[in-house]
């Protein structure tokens, strides 16, 4: 019997350090860019490229000389219970994020510190913005070895007893293709309301010659253009694949982005789907997932959390969602549909009012342009009430609102019978406290389930900013 050769010796990063000193240039490139841009653009700089050469000359150096101060004063450390940031050479400011209030540590690449090799750790913490938990930039294996190493001070267990190994990019489970990314992305409301105004508008500008409508059609352009450079370069090659730290998404052309669904922390999942889509059988997964939604930034949506999946057929919609939630099966969940009295408040969408619930989940659906389901878990459940507006108390109907933490997720029971809207309220708030006595007497998991030996097919398409239909 040979004897197996010991595993080398894995590098811990370093515990105190400055970050890449390319930091200044891939953080400040765009500001040199604006400059050298608005310069050139003024005629009387264009007629002296002395001027503007000399002036383009220090606004280089001066971004020099500033990022380089920059990145001189900051500094990170990690400590025995948190990780320390100081930074700022004129006002300084220090930042302590304690490990256990990290959620999940995510790896991410922008464009421009691909090309260099470099990345930023995402940290979501509770209770913090998302900007609060960012630390850019690090050598991309650096980074890699500091996740692992921040992930395992987060368990509670020094990094020395448990070296982190350079991660293995795990096999997908899903990859969502470009051509049917694009054709989705083509099919939201938003691209054809947008390409439909915009069609309008040139035919009556050219038939009218009212030049001035042109102007009008800036709005509408952008919204066909916008929507495809955030949905098909964005979610380029999204791909889902599952680790031991849970489930993980990877997307981006340029800016390359990793986002982990860690097992425990999903609060709620949103099912959209659109009117066309419902034909071709597609839908859209979003996820509530604690620590994510946080503060706006970036020209991030205040409610954002976690795209599970940006467009997937039924069943492999079901497929995802078995893997974030062991067990559930939405197609078993008997749903109930509100009174027909409720026509008179929703003419044509009353049919699509409904809710169902099991021993896991609350099920709300509404919509018919845009059908949104909502699934709120009954241990995340915060509170529930009850609204009645004065048209509703003549027609003897009730809203249910089941409230999450902040997220995608809103589970609206529309327009029930007031006498089944105030038991469905009294019914919930007991559920909820019954699953989180059961929830905090069952040990976390740590683990998710081991994959499926079918594993999943290739899918595709896009998400869509689309409401639902009132």
């Amino acid at each position: 019997m040979t004897e197996q050769a010991p595993m080398p010796p894995v590098d811990e990063p370093v515990l105190s350090a400055r970050l890449h000193p390319l930091t200044p240039f891939v953080k400040g490139w765009g500001y040199f860019v604006a400059a050298a841009f608005a310069m050139t653009q003024n005629e009387g700089l264009r007629s002296n490229l002395t001027i503007a050469g000399v002036g383009l000359g220090a606004v280089l150096i001066g971004g020099i000389l500033l990022g380089a101060l920059s990145w001189w004063f900051t500094k990170w450390q990690l400590n025995d219970d948190a990780i320390r940031v100081d930074s700022g050479f004129l006002f300084r400011r220090t930042r302590i994020i304690r490990f256990d209030r990290i959620q999940t540590i995510d790896v991410a690449q922008p464009f421009v510190a691909r090309l260099f090799g470099m990345a930023e750790l995402r940290m979501d913490v509770a209770g913090g913005g998302k900007s609060d938990g960012r630390l850019s930039y690090f050598a991309y294996d650096e980074a890699q070895k500091l996740r692992a190493t921040l992930l395992i001070r987060a368990k509670g267990e020094h990094a020395v007893e448990h070296r982190p190994v350079d991660e293995v990019e795990p096999e997908p489970l899903l990859v969502v293709p470009t051509g049917r990314l694009l054709g989705a992305t083509l099919l939201s409301s938003t691209v054809l309301a947008s390409a439909g105004g915009l069609i309008v508008l040139i035919v009556s500008t050219t038939v009218l010659e009212a030049h001035a409508g042109l102007f009008a059609g800036l709005p509408l352009l952008l919204g066909v253009v916008q929507p495809i450079w955030k949905q098909v370069v964005g979610n380029h090659r999204f791909t889902l694949s599952e680790t031991h730290e849970g489930l993980r998404t990877k997307r981006g052309l340029f800016d390359v982005q990793r986002q982990t669904v860690p097992p425990g922390r999903v609060q709620g999942l949103l099912i959209t789907e659109p009117l066309i889509w419902r034909l071709l059988g597609w839908s859209r997964v979003d996820l509530d997932i604690a620590g994510v939604a946080g503060s706006k930034a970036d020209g991030e949506d205040e409610n954002e959390g976690a795209q599970l999946l940006p467009v997937g057929l039924h069943q492999e919609v079901i497929g995802v969602l078995a893997k974030v939630l062991p067990g559930f099966d939405l197609n078993a969940i008997e749903m109930n549909r509100a009174p027909e009295r409720a026509k008179w408040l929703r003419p044509v969408g009353w049919r699509y009012l409904a809710y169902g619930v099991d021993d896991q989940v609350l099920v709300t659906t509404r919509g018919w342009v845009s059908r949104r389901t909502s699934i709120v878990l009954h241990h995340k459940t915060q509170s529930v009430r009850l609204h009645q507006g004065p048209i509703q108390r003549r027609l003897g109907l009730a809203n249910v609102h089941v409230d999450t933490p902040e997220g995608p997720t809103d589970a609206i029971a529309l327009h029930r019978d007031q006498v089944e809207a105030a038991a469905l309220v009294e019914a919930q708030a007991n559920r909820a406290r019954e699953a989180r006595r059961t929830a905090d007497s069952v040990p976390a998991q740590t683990q998710p389930n081991p994959p499926s030996p079918d594993g999943f097919s290739s899918s595709a398409a896009s998400p869509a900013d689309d409401n639902s239909a009132r």
